[in-house]
């Protein structure tokens, strides 16, 4: 992006900045991110789309009066919405593993819901772009938090060592200007300790720094006491990690765009032709009018033509190919899902669905999502080092980021009558191998059978032996005991009972 942006003068940076834009914004990186946001937000080619025709004079003409059905199907952001909830439907579960309560608490006040919606955030943003960046910031309470930066709007800079020194940030934002709207270009350069803020008044201007900063360069947080004493302080980094949807950052997009096209235009041409032949097509022979346009114009709009004596018109109807274009479009679907690696909830199957049916439906997706969490758990390894340093800074506290462990845990449908089944299944097979065991008892000592017994229940029989150790006679805390006391006699006078409690008679 050129040595400027490595400069430490506002100004130097000023003059290279425009260029550097110009070139980002024009790559073709940048080009199929902004392609896969659009197919995203539904926006497909098949809106594009225009019908031809040759006129009298074999020119090139647009039909406008042709049926011009566009209908974008959302494919995309079905297959999008899919991976991202699958994976992190469930919140991420973040919990100290050195069992300290108060370390805990430190981290839930961090990886709150807002955190957890960041996450779902990036990672959307990075299937639809092909990769996303996170940037750190601190709030008003002193309080570490991480947002989204658009990687539109965001490249690196590298030295002549291919190391990246710098991230440059630009984005627009509106004004008023003398009562009316303009849309300014803001844009930031990052270092491991400060800012540089710039702005341009429109697409084409150069940069120049801003003057709202009354700092520029800026350091990356500005502390103000209760006396009104800054302090300033960095990130020791750049506070910025690109988030990569695969190896080669392409979008999500890539491999399904093709077929999505395909589908859209089997539709669109399915709804064209069954408008435009709704009506019969119309032979002529010996017609008496000026060209053919005005002979559609005629027929369309009086149902009349006229002819010469020896002329005629002859009705013709046209057989519109629907069960091909239904096949060509389920074929494209069954693809779209595939080569997306989704789970399509349209697909019928035999009519048995088992949980290892639903299971084998579910391969694409959770294969594609171990591919995501592996580096959602880089990017989450980066935060977690971020935010224990703010918690040791707020805190006074020494905690380690890898006393720290995440889980995703993901959730997909199952048949709750097959659970049903399988239960009840194994509870019949176990009532069975204990009927086994039992019968065979009279053959084996007591603590082998007590073995076989705590195997089936999955119960600890080390635990059970020492239980029943203490429980030996004498000291069964649940038997109870009578006192018994030493040389007792009894009175001369005392009556007597039998043992069935009758009083005897002296």
């Amino acid at each position: 992006m050129g040595n400027g942006l490595l400069s430490e003068d506002v100004k130097v940076i000023a003059e290279n900045l425009r260029a550097a834009i110009d070139v980002d914004s024009k790559s073709k990186q940048k080009k199929h991110a902004r392609e896969g946001v659009r197919y995203y937000e539904g926006k497909n080619d098949i809106l594009n789309n225009r019908i031809f025709y040759i006129d009298d004079n074999g020119e090139w003409k647009e039909d406008r009066f042709a049926s011009n059905v566009r209908i974008p199907h959302g494919f995309f952001t079905e297959i999008v919405d899919q991976k991202t909830q699958y994976l992190l439907s469930n919140p991420i579960e973040f919990e100290a593993c050195n069992d300290d309560e108060t370390f805990q608490e430190y981290l839930d006040e961090y990886y709150d819901e807002d955190f957890q919606q960041f996450m779902q955030d990036i990672l959307d943003g990075a299937s639809q772009k092909g990769f996303e960046y996170a940037y750190a910031r601190t709030t008003s309470e002193d309080k570490l938090t991480f947002q989204v930066a658009d990687s539109i709007g965001v490249f690196p800079v590298y030295d002549d060592d291919n190391e990246i020194q710098r991230i440059v940030r630009y984005y627009l934002k509106p004004i008023i200007k003398n009562g009316e709207e303009v849309e300014i270009i803001k844009a930031e350069v990052w270092d491991d300790k400060q800012t540089w803020f710039f702005e341009s008044e429109g697409e084409t201007k150069a940069f120049a720094p801003d003057a709202s900063q009354t700092l520029n360069p800026k350091a990356h947080i500005i502390a103000v006491n209760e006396e009104g004493k800054q302090a300033e302080r960095d990130y020791g980094q750049i506070p910025f990690y690109r988030l990569q949807n695969n190896k080669l950052e392409r979008t999500d997009l890539h491999p399904i765009k093709d077929l999505i096209d395909d589908y859209d235009l089997m539709n669109a041409y399915l709804s064209n032709n069954l408008q435009d032949f709704t009506d019969a097509i119309y032979v002529v022979k010996g017609f008496m009018g000026d060209d053919l346009a005005k002979l559609r114009q005629n027929i369309k709009a009086k149902k009349t033509v006229g002819v010469s004596p020896e002329g005629s018109v002859d009705v013709k109807t046209i057989e519109i190919p629907v069960e091909g274009r239904m096949t060509k479009m389920n074929e494209d679907r069954q693809n779209i899902y595939k080569f997306g690696m989704a789970f399509d909830s349209a697909q019928i199957g035999d009519g048995n669905i088992t949980n290892i049916v639903i299971k084998s439906r579910y391969s694409l997706l959770d294969l594609k999502a171990n591919k995501a969490e592996t580096r959602l758990r880089s990017l989450l390894k980066w935060i977690n080092s971020m935010v224990v340093d703010d918690i040791n800074r707020r805190y006074g506290t020494g905690y380690d980021p890898k006393d720290v462990e995440f889980e995703f845990k993901r959730e997909i449908m199952v048949n709750e009558n097959d659970l049903v089944k399988n239960e009840h299944v194994e509870a019949q097979t176990r009532q069975v191998v204990v009927e086994t065991i039992l019968a065979a008892a009279v053959k084996f000592d007591d603590e082998t059978i007590l073995k076989l017994l705590c195997e089936q229940f999955d119960i600890d029989w080390e635990d059970v032996q020492d239980l029943l150790n203490k429980n030996d006679f004498g000291d069964d805390p649940f038997r109870p005991t009578l006192p018994i006391v030493a040389d007792a006699t009894v009175p001369a006078d005392a009556p007597l009972y039998s043992s069935d409690g009758t009083l005897i008679e002296d």
